[in-house]
């Protein structure tokens, strides 16, 4: 029971990835949105898998991510909302 896998996991690289490898994955993307992330390894023959390739994009070749310290105006804003709600608010921020 239980999910099945993503791939079948032959012949796929578990090595860090390449810089040509992100430059192939982010052409896809611009060209083809971030969407159906089963097809990326079978379209652009990456030998990665879908799950890797989904992670890769979302955590750090995704545009808008912010790497680094937070901004002296960011890191009011942390203290004031939990100053203001907890730790526990039980929502969510919108």
């Amino acid at each position: 029971m239980g999910r099945p896998p993503c791939c079948d996991k032959i012949g796929m690289k578990k090595r860090p990835w390449a810089p040509e490898e992100d430059i192939i994955l982010v052409s896809y993307v611009q060209e083809n949105g971030p969407s159906n992330w089963k097809a990326v390894p079978a379209t652009t023959g990456l030998k990665r898998c879908s799950k890797s390739c989904r992670l890769r994009w979302t955590n750090y070749l995704r545009s808008g991510i912010k790497r680094g310290s937070f901004t002296d105006q960011e890191e009011k804003m942390i203290i004031q909302l939990q100053a203001l709600l907890g730790n526990n608010s039980g929502g969510v921020l919108v």
